[in-house]
């Protein structure tokens, strides 16, 4: 059974945790870069996960998220799932 979304736009928990994933990792390489910091690779890799995990769980549902998901419950309920 293949799984599909159902939309095309990603929720906002995606969108902050992409987001900050991509900050932090870029953050990391410049510190390394241009600050000469000796960042380790797995201690890099480590906060970008940690920082990308904790985002996500931090921010809250959207609203247009929150319609979706009840309408998808609705629809359920209408069809005698």
């Amino acid at each position: 059974m293949a799984f599909r979304m159902s939309t095309l736009i990603p929720a906002l928990k995606v969108w902050a945790s992409g987001l900050i994933g991509i900050v932090a990792a870029t953050a990391g390489s410049a510190l390394r870069q241009y600050a000469g910091w000796d960042i380790l690779d797995d201690l890099l890799a480590y906060a970008v996960t940690a920082l990308s995990s904790a985002v996500a769980y931090l921010v809250p549902p959207a609203a247009r998220d929150i319609i979706i998901r009840a309408d998808g419950l609705a629809r359920g309920i209408g069809r005698g799932a």
